[in-house]
């Protein structure tokens, strides 16, 4: 491969450093993937190159000037024969960078990724403000010898190691004050330093197994770069030759030095103030500052600002509760936990769900948990683990009687959840059920392995002890429903939805439909599927789960088809996946010949004249009806059964509401939160009033909320409480009194409340100036700024 010569002296004439880099950036675009640069000071050497997709190799002789590599792209390999200028590397974006001599100061300052071998050792204030994206791998720095002064101020992420070879001063490898203001990253070095470090933001530590593993793996490449394979054994001999440099977390700094001084009192006191230091009276713009306020005489207050902050405390829904179809909040949970009220904190779900560990902790999707602000930190908030810690708390004391009767036609998810409500609210409450046990698919279709059994059975044994009257094995006909209709203030219909829909093709009569199967299953009538292919129409999560369970009784081979890319998702799918099931679409089938143990599927592009499958059992999965024949005319329903109601569960009918699957498909939380919202709107009937249900708020933005407060975890068990300061508290205030501490004006103030948050910031427009930095370090979006007309 050729190699591309750029001389930076033509003819005794020294080529400006701009011109250089269009020679090399032309070089670059014309395919060049190895150049020879002749450098004679020019800056900027290798930086902002594109490379192809086999990288570009720049070989650097002579003096290269300041800022070598800058701006560094992925791909970009740049070596330098000899000792390098000034900010090596600076705002390196992927470049791996060698330098086979010393660097001066600034190198790999400002890094983002990328690498940097230094042969010799380093200037004064290298590695500072060096950060590390997440996505990337951090940039890392190594020094053979030491650094310099001011060593990683302000260091944001990144690894740097210092090796410690014949150092030049052996009593401190890393300098006068290292790691000033360093809240990221890390620090490997080996010998002594001494005690200016800064210990306010960092401590010393011996190296983990982990640490240590990895910095013998990578030391090989780095000495290989920098011809040096002969020191390894010598570095890598003694595990407690080697400390590290770890910054406090932000909750450890805290700890350690809270905020003592407000801006207020800095502006005040030293400011302002001070006689003999400072930049007030006695500093050095003291001359400058001849009115008794403000460095700026024309900042404006009250009516005369431009904007005005304002405490939006709980104005928007943090995304869990916004994505939670049961309005479940999260964060009020987290700050329960935070105040140390443990038992209030876990008892707060009963108030919105009546099996809470049933649900949120086994059989949801955890919409909440997809939709958490804290997943684009590290992982989302455990809240399916919050949802199980809830299994054995108490059910809430119902409100006094109020003398009004409701009754309850299902016993599903969404029945339960109207018939806690209301029976909470005080009202007596009446529950007819067809089957046997309370529980509806939860406990006639899910499988065991999603849903044991032991913690449905003391949900509704819980659900029961709030004194709802329950009727089993009491199917409603239309005289039944008139009689119920007769004898109580309220009725809501939460009878799901237990008819297979038809789905009309040759051989239909000879399969089985999927509410049967798995309904079979959980009442001890598992059929014998062994050394059977099974194919199941429809590959939704109901249709996973009787994937799972053919495995279960036998089959020895389980096809799911559908005419469209599948619904299903999550658990369902995972296990199903697991067993070994097969997912085709798009498939369009014309027949099942029972006797043939074949179905037929009609012509599409993969298979013009149309395709068959081994099928001896043909599982139907496309979905469920709801048998509303016993309702009167009064409450309207469409063509297929399905009850008309709005948001509320209203029907046509004021004194009958309808919810969950018997309105239309959806997830068990949609029935538990469909079946709240219609117990609210039946209190309000049967206590004289028109219902107003809340507007729903705006979901916060993602970039409202400041995840650079917040700590990355590392510790991945679980406990309420760590997931309680794990939260990010959006939308909510998190009453850490950052706004009240940042104001240089004194102009915010907390204030006590006799509602239920109990306080609220308040701003003083006499004193607050507009300038927005209350909204700028709120880490939760409360404060918002307005416009002041």
């Amino acid at each position: 491969m050729a190699i591309i010569e750029i001389r930076g002296n033509i003819d005794g004439g020294r080529v400006p450093s701009r011109l250089m880099e269009e020679e090399i950036q032309k070089a670059v675009r014309a395919g060049a993937q190895q150049l020879k640069i002749v450098a004679d000071g020019q800056h900027g050497i290798g930086g902002r190159i594109w490379p192809h997709d086999n990288g570009v190799k720049v070989v650097v002789e002579g003096q290269a000037g300041q800022r070598l590599g800058s701006m560094g792209m992925f791909g970009t390999d740049i070596i330098l024969k000899g000792s390098a200028s000034d900010d090596v590397g600076w705002l390196n974006c992927g470049a791996n960078i060698t330098v086979l001599g010393d660097v001066t100061n600034g190198a790999h300052n400002a890094a983002a990724q990328g690498k940097l071998y230094v042969q010799g050792g380093g200037g004064a204030r290298c590695d500072t403000m060096t950060k590390h994206n997440p996505k990337f791998n951090p940039p890392e720095s190594w020094y053979f010898r030491d650094v310099g002064d001011t060593f990683a101020e302000f260091k944001a992420g990144g690894i740097a190691v210092v090796c410690g070879v014949n150092p030049r001063n052996p009593e401190n490898i890393l300098g006068y004050r290292p790691c000033v203001g360093m809240v990221g990253g890390v620090v490997y070095f080996r010998g002594k330093i001494d005690s200016s470090y800064s210990q306010g933001d960092v401590r010393l530590l011996d190296l983990s197994d982990q640490d240590w593993q990895w910095l013998k793996e990578n030391l090989k490449l780095y000495l290989k770069a920098i011809d040096r394979e002969d020191h390894y054994d010598e570095l890598s001999s003694s595990h407690s030759a080697w400390k590290k440099l770890l910054p406090y977390t932000a909750q450890e700094r805290a700890k350690r030095s809270p905020i003592k001084k407000t801006m207020a009192d800095f502006r005040k006191n030293i400011w302002e103030n001070t006689t003999d230091k400072g930049v007030g009276k006695g500093g050095i713009f003291a001359e400058y500052v001849t009115h008794p306020l403000t460095p700026l005489p024309y900042i404006t207050t009250g009516q005369d600002r431009r904007f005005r902050p304002e405490w939006r405390n709980s104005k928007y829904a943090p995304p869990c509760q916004a994505a939670c179809p049961s309005d479940i909040p999260t964060q009020r949970r987290a700050a329960l936990l935070r105040a140390e009220k443990t038992e209030e904190a876990i008892g707060l779900i009963l108030q919105y769900s009546p099996l809470p560990a049933t649900v949120c902790g086994e059989v949801c999707p955890n919409l909440c948990m997809t939709a958490c602000t804290r997943s684009h930190v590290d992982m989302p908030l455990n809240i399916k683990g919050l949802g199980s810690v809830s299994l054995k708390t108490e059910a809430p004391k119902p409100a006094p009687k109020t003398g009004k009767k409701a009754a309850v036609i299902g016993g599903g998810p969404g029945g339960l959840s109207s018939a806690w409500q209301l029976a909470l609210k005080g009202h007596d409450v009446t529950l007819y059920e067809a089957e046997e046990k309370l529980g509806g698919k939860l406990e006639l279709c899910i499988p065991r392995e999603r849903l044991p059994q032991e913690i449905l059975t003391h949900e509704l044994e819980r659900f029961k002890s709030i004194g709802v009257t329950v009727h089993l094995k009491t199917k409603i006909d239309a005289a039944k429903f008139t009689e119920i209709h007769a004898t109580n203030d309220a009725v809501i219909v939460a009878c799901g939805a237990h008819k297979p829909r038809l789905f009309p093709f040759h051989g239909y009569e000879d399969t089985l439909n999927a509410y049967d199967f798995l309904r079979g299953i959980n009442t001890g009538k598992r059929p014998d599927f062994k050394d059977k292919h099974i194919v199941i129409i429809g590959a939704g999560n109901v249709g996973m789960d009787a994937a799972a369970q053919a495995f279960h009784c036998g089959a020895c081979t389980v096809t799911a088809i559908d005419v469209q890319e599948p619904a299903a998702s999550g658990k369902e799918l995972e296990i199903a996946k697991s067993l070994g099931t097969k997912i085709v679409w798009p498939k369009f089938t014309e027949r099942y010949v029972k006797a043939e143990r074949k179905i037929y599927f009609k012509s599409d592009a993969a298979y013009p004249y149309g395709s068959t499958f081994e099928a001896d059992e043909v599982i139907v999965s496309i979905g469920d009806t709801p048998i509303t024949d016993f309702l009167p005319q009064s409450v309207h329903t469409d063509k297929n059964g399905w009850i008309k109601s709005d948001e509320a569960g209203h029907t046509s009918d004021p004194k009958v509401f309808a919810i969950g699957d018997a309105t239309s498909l959806g997830l068990v939380t949609h029935a538990i939160g469909h079946g709240k919202k219609a117990a609210d709107a039946a209190h309000a009937l049967l206590c004289g009033r028109s219902y107003n249900r809340p507007a729903p708020k705006m979901q916060i933005g993602y970039a409202k909320v400041k995840d650079a407060y917040y700590e990355e975890c590392r510790d991945t068990s679980f406990t309420p409480q760590k997931e309680a300061h794990r939260c990010m508290s959006c939308a909510v205030c998190r009453d850490c009194h950052m706004c009240e501490a940042v104001c240089a004006y004194g102009a915010i103030s907390r204030k006590e409340t006799t509602d239920d948050i109990g306080y609220e910031y308040v701003v003083d427009a006499a004193l607050c100036i507009g300038c927005g930095f209350c909204a700028g370090v709120c880490p939760c979006g409360i404060w918002e700024m307005a416009e002041n007309i």
